[in-house]
C-alpha cells in the first residue's frame, strides 16, 4: 500500500472511530450498522480509560495520524485494544469455537471482560503468524491450525484454560494498558 493510501485509510479509520465514539456518548449506538455496534460496545467498555477517551476525543483532530503512547518503554496504541476487542465480539457472534472457548473461560470463573482478552490475545497470535514475512496458503493453514487447537484445548484443558488466564491478565501483555479491571 502506497504512502498516501495508508495515510487516507488512517483518516477513515479515525473518521470511523469518532463516529462510534459520538453515538455512545449521544446514546446512539442502535442507529449504527452492527459491526459498528460492536466497536461501539468495545468503547462503552473502555471509556473509564483516560488513553481511549483521550484517543477518541481528539480522533477527527489528528487526522489520521495514530494514536501512539509509551508504557513501559513500549510504544502502543490504545484503539488496537479497542478493535481487537470488536474483533472479538464479531467472533463470538459468529464462530462456534470461539463462542465455545468464551462460554468455558467464564463458567470456570473468568470474567467475561477477561475472557475476551484471552481471546483477542490468541487472534492477534493467529494474525501474526497468518502474515509475517511468509506468504502462502501452507503458512495461512498451518496459523488456522494452531488457532483451531488453541480454541479446542481452552475448552478441555484445564491447566492449558488457567495457564493462558494467568498469562494474558490486564497486567501481562498487550492490553495491559488498558484495563486494570
Amino acid at each position: 500500500m502506497s504512502g498516501d493510501n495508508f495515510t487516507e485509510l488512517h483518516k477513515l479509520v479515525g473518521q470511523r472511530d469518532k463516529l462510534a465514539y459520538e453515538a455512545v456518548k449521544s446514546g446512539k449506538v442502535s442507529d449504527l450498522a452492527h459491526e459498528d455496534q460492536l466497536h461501539a460496545q468495545a468503547i462503552q467498555e473502555h471509556m473509564h480509560l483516560k488513553h481511549v477517551h483521550k484517543a477518541l476525543e481528539f480522533a477527527d483532530v489528528r487526522e489520521g495520524t495514530p494514536y501512539e503512547i509509551e508504557v513501559g518503554g513500549e510504544v502502543v496504541n490504545p484503539l488496537a485494544h479497542i478493535v481487537t476487542h470488536a474483533a472479538v465480539k464479531s467472533q463470538l457472534e459468529g464462530v462456534p469455537e470461539v463462542r465455545a472457548a468464551f462460554e468455558k473461560m467464564v463458567a470456570t470463573g473468568a470474567s467475561a471482560h477477561h475472557a475476551e482478552h484471552v481471546l483477542g490475545a490468541l487472534l492477534l497470535q493467529y494474525s501474526w503468524e497468518a502474515t509475517r514475512g511468509r506468504t502462502g496458503a501452507n503458512n495461512l493453514a498451518k496459523a488456522q491450525a494452531h488457532y483451531e487447537r488453541s480454541l479446542q484445548k481452552l475448552c478441555r484443558d484445564a491447566a492449558f484454560r488457567k495457564k493462558l488466564t494467568r498469562q494474558f491478565r490486564s497486567g501481562s501483555f498487550c492490553f495491559r494498558i488498558m484495563c486494570s479491571h
